[in-house]
């Protein structure tokens, strides 16, 4: 609902009902997963680094899809979207670094990796595909695909 709406459907002595929290959940899921694969796509483009562009691609693209319309997912990821905002901080700051002409370390880069795979863990398994077909599971490489 647009500020507009809700100022008219209050001036007309209606009130307006909350988004459903499955909804507003999932609304926040999808933000957060969007911004992290922007940062990575960031980082790829300010270090050549192709971890950092599988990574955005499978964050923004294949788990964004295999999450999107999955409302009965809404409790886990409540349980897990502070964490994710959390994850999204640390990719964040990684990607202004990296476009400011700074030099990442490392260590920063895997421990970040890392406790990315780790976080949104839970959201991955949920979603896993299953069946006779072959799975597309993320290939990170470099070690660094805690998936």
């Amino acid at each position: 609902m647009t500020l507009a709406e809700y100022a008219r459907a209050t001036l007309a002595g209606r009130r307006p009902k909350p988004r459903p929290l499955k909804d507003r959940v999932m609304t926040a899921l999808l933000y957060e997963l969007s911004s992290i694969a922007t940062n990575l796509s960031q980082l790829q483009d300010a270090t050549g680094d192709e971890t950092f562009g599988k990574w955005a691609s499978y964050v923004g693209g294949d788990l964004v899809e295999r999450v999107t319309d999955r409302h009965e997912l809404a409790p886990l990821i409540e349980d897990n979207l502070e964490a994710i905002n959390g994850v999204g901080h640390m990719v964040n700051a990684m990607a202004r670094r990296a476009n400011m002409g700074k030099e990442l370390d490392a260590r920063d880069i895997e421990e970040t990796l890392s406790v990315l795979g780790r976080v949104l863990e839970p959201v991955h398994k949920a979603v896993k595909r299953s069946g006779g077909t072959q799975d597309r599971e993320p290939n990170l490489g470099d070690g660094r695909d805690a998936l």
